[in-house]
């Protein structure tokens, strides 16, 4: 990691990669296999929208997507959400529902946001579309929110990262953002 990138203050995450290990099959930049996916934050509606597209590699039945691959994108969508709220996660309970083949080559819309949140449980759901607004692929995810502590404990994020005081700090702003986020969300309503 480069000195430049270190020294900037700390700022709320706003893409995938900000909190996210290199090597993760998804979004990895150091992983030659991953799907390079790119998600962006979207203050003002608290979700994670972004467009992919899928080549043969991620082939199904021909012509189409692959179930797991499309399961990985609204894990990914989902999962990140979590970490831009300030939360690190692990999947509990993972549900989707097919609607309908997913072509390849095309523009696929997936979205992603919170719905609930219960003791130590966050609550998403997400969805990919075809750009025309069609339906194809649904999922409901329920996560454990792992504590920071654990977090160091189990997952050796320590050797994985040289920086982890500010991973830290990008945490505590997402979980601010998340607050004043979710207080305005309410006051829409």
């Amino acid at each position: 990691m480069s000195s430049e990138i270190v020294s900037k203050p700390p700022a709320p995450s706003q893409v995938g990669q900000d909190l996210h290990h290199p090597n993760c099959f998804a979004c990895g930049v150091e992983n030659p296999t991953t799907l390079h996916i790119s998600s962006n934050f979207d203050e003002k509606s608290g979700e994670v929208k972004f467009i992919h597209v899928l080549d043969e590699n991620q082939e199904g039945a021909p012509g189409h997507s692959h179930g797991g691959v499309l399961a990985t994108l609204l894990d990914e969508a989902q999962g990140v959400l979590c970490h831009h709220l300030g939360h690190f996660v692990m999947t509990d309970n993972f549900y989707l529902k097919y609607h309908k083949a997913t072509p390849l080559n095309t523009p696929l819309k997936v979205r992603a946001w919170l719905t609930s949140v219960r003791r130590r449980r966050l609550y998403t759901r997400g969805t990919i579309h075809l750009e025309s607004g069609e339906l194809l692929v649904e999922a409901k995810i329920r996560w454990y929110m792992i504590p920071d502590k654990i977090l160091i404990r189990k997952f050796d994020v320590k050797s994985k990262t040289d920086n982890l005081p500010r991973m830290a700090q990008v945490l505590e702003l997402n979980r601010n953002r998340n607050r004043e986020l979710r207080h305005s969300l309410r006051k829409k309503k």
